[in-house]
């Protein structure tokens, strides 16, 4: 009886570590493909001194703070802090593009890449994280 009820509290253990880590990976899909959207539209957006520093509203409009709320209830504090380094870096882009420079300016290029680097480091935390479950 002992051995019955050791062999179910493992298996219990091991199907609640794998909801656990599929929450968590559902999660991080849905912030990066809501950062990937926002980051995508702003390299359309047009031209307007008006919309600088009005990047929140516009991510909003593509669900990344709802991502990103969704984050802080599953996710470790360093993909939270690489999550919100993110936004920021898609935010600058953002303002980079309605201040009117192009993809040949250097600060496109440089709001660009930092945006790359800041998703590569966040996806480096979420595959960290989810290697723990």
């Amino acid at each position: 009886m002992v051995s019955t009820l050791v062999a179910d509290r493992v298996r219990w253990r091991r199907e609640r570590s794998e909801r656990d880590r599929d929450a968590l990976r559902t999660s991080f899909m849905e912030y990066l493909g809501a950062l990937a959207q926002a980051r995508d539209a702003f390299t359309r957006a047009e031209p307007s001194q008006v919309r600088i520093g009005r990047g929140h509203i516009a991510v909003s409009e593509y669900g990344v703070y709802t991502a990103q709320h969704q984050l802080e209830l599953v996710a470790p504090q360093l993909v939270l802090d690489r999550a919100r380094q993110a936004t920021l870096a898609v935010l600058d882009f953002h303002d980079a593009v309605v201040a009117g420079h192009d993809a040949g300016s250097d600060e496109y290029l440089i709001a660009w890449r930092a945006v790359g680097e800041a998703r590569s480091r966040l996806v480096e935390a979420m595959q960290t994280a989810l290697r723990r479950y």
